[in-house]
């Protein structure tokens, strides 16, 4: 079965669905469990740190390339928290929506 070829605007629209993901579950999160320790950090990484989607992330001015390699955006929900576990939350929310259209995308946390 032939793959369909997603222009850049489909591209940017999967993008901004994974970002209303991210948010609505970092802010469920928050609302199950509220806001609490410990404090930190959530990205996801895309590896390697080209192609469509990161073109497209670039355009958007999401993100930048990791100093590890590929192509970082932090907190992809946008909430101000400083609990990581909802932070957390939002960027596998992110990952996994990505992840349907074939990127090669992880979660990541830190602790601040």
């Amino acid at each position: 079965m032939a793959q369909v070829k997603l222009t850049d605007n489909d591209v940017q629209l999967i993008i901004e669905a994974g970002l209303e993901e991210a948010a609505r579950f970092t802010a469920a999160y928050i609302e199950q469990y509220g806001e609490h320790f410990p404090c930190g950090f959530a990205w996801v990484k895309i590896k390697p740190a080209r192609g469509q989607f990161v073109k497209v992330l670039k355009e958007m001015k999401l993100g930048d390339t990791s100093y590890e390699g590929g192509y970082s955006v932090w907190n992809p929900s946008k909430n101000f928290t400083q609990c990581m576990d909802a932070k957390e939350a939002g960027a596998r929310a992110f990952a996994e929506h990505l992840r349907k259209y074939g990127v090669d995308v992880t979660s990541h946390t830190r602790l601040d």
